[in-house]
């Protein structure tokens, strides 16, 4: 076996790793799309919670406001987890979009 023969392999993964990763931008979510499932999930465990001023759970409300000041990651994972711990439905979420639509 060759040298060439041995690195082409290689050369053709390497190539096809960095197509992806440059790819990889398309699929990450804007800031409004984050706040859109911010607000989904919000509104997915008011829908079965309600609100009562009797027992007010302020982690969902805390989890929004995370969002409002942009930190998404950690609001949506605590609001899916809040959903999750309640027996409540997660819906699923939008990490794609489709350009032009």
């Amino acid at each position: 076996m060759s040298k060439r023969s041995l690195f082409q392999p290689a050369a053709t993964v390497a190539g096809a790793v960095i197509a992806l990763g440059l790819a990889a931008p398309a699929f990450a979510q804007s800031p409004s799309d984050k706040m859109a499932e911010c607000q989904q999930l919000y509104g997915q465990w008011s829908k079965y919670n309600g609100t009562s001023s009797y027992s007010k759970n302020v982690g969902p409300e805390m989890a929004l406001e995370d969002c409002r000041k942009g930190n998404y990651t950690a609001g949506i994972a605590s609001l899916k987890q809040t959903l999750q711990r309640n027996g409540i439905p997660v819906p699923p979420s939008q990490t794609a979009t489709v350009p032009g639509k």
